[in-house]
């Protein structure tokens, strides 16, 4: 069994998102960050209009993980300077 994790990917400033980039660059480096955590990573997402943007990776288009992944241990995993994730599980135990 897997679920849905809601993942909101910011950027400290326009330079690191420039850096990161969208779409396709940008989640080919969320793959390997957590390349090791067995989380499937869409496509495609939807983006705030600010500068710069955030990036929302939530229901309907979420990541998926195992079920016996931890949230605590995920929010441990060291992003590069310039990036924050913010991973946050919905679903109700």
């Amino acid at each position: 069994m897997t679920k849905d994790l809601t993942f909101d990917v910011h950027f400290d400033n326009e330079l690191a998102h420039e850096y990161y980039g969208d779409g396709e660059e940008l989640t080919k480096k969320l793959r390997e960050i957590y390349h090791d955590r067995n989380l499937k990573f869409p496509d495609v997402f939807d983006s705030t209009l600010t500068t710069p943007p955030v990036h929302f990776l939530s229901y309907p288009i979420s990541v998926e993980a195992p079920d016996d992944v931890k949230i605590e241990e995920l929010q441990k995993v060291e992003v590069p300077p310039g990036l924050h994730v913010d991973i946050i599980d919905f679903q109700m135990e």
